[in-house]
């Protein structure tokens, strides 16, 4: 069945459509099984999403959750300041330590070799070589 028609047909339900596009879809739906499957389907999903139990908060939700943050808001941030410490010391010392190991290794002090890039030779780019590692 045409897209057009299944566009229609979903906008139908929560749209009001124009004398020609009800037209239209009123004749897809009396001469296509497919897309009369297809409304009934989707009227059946509707209807069970309708009837589902809509659970809500007890009351004054929201200003349990402040008052809860408040009281540990202290802990929280200290939580995540000692944890930031943690990482960034190890990942500057691991920084450190690669970008030594990459200076060793070629015995230049540039940004490519601190890096551990190398620059390919005219040769390799011309032959589209891979650089040697």
């Amino acid at each position: 069945m045409n897209k057009y028609f299944y566009n229609l047909l979903f906008r139908s339900f929560d749209d009001s459509l124009d004398e020609e596009e009800q037209r239209r879809l009123d004749d897809a739906l009396a001469k296509s099984e497919e897309l009369r499957s297809s409304r009934q389907n989707f009227t059946d999903l509707r209807e069970k999403l309708h009837s589902l139990d809509q659970g809500s908060f007890k009351p004054f939700f929201s200003e349990r959750v402040i008052d809860r943050l408040r009281s540990g808001e202290r802990i929280v941030i200290d939580f995540y300041l000692s944890a930031f410490r943690t990482v960034a010391v190890g990942a500057a010392i691991l920084v450190v330590i690669f970008t030594s190991y990459n200076i060793g290794r070629t015995k230049a002090l540039t940004i490519e070799s601190a890096l551990g890039i190398q620059r390919p030779t005219i040769e390799q780019m011309l032959t589209l070589e891979e650089p040697i590692q």
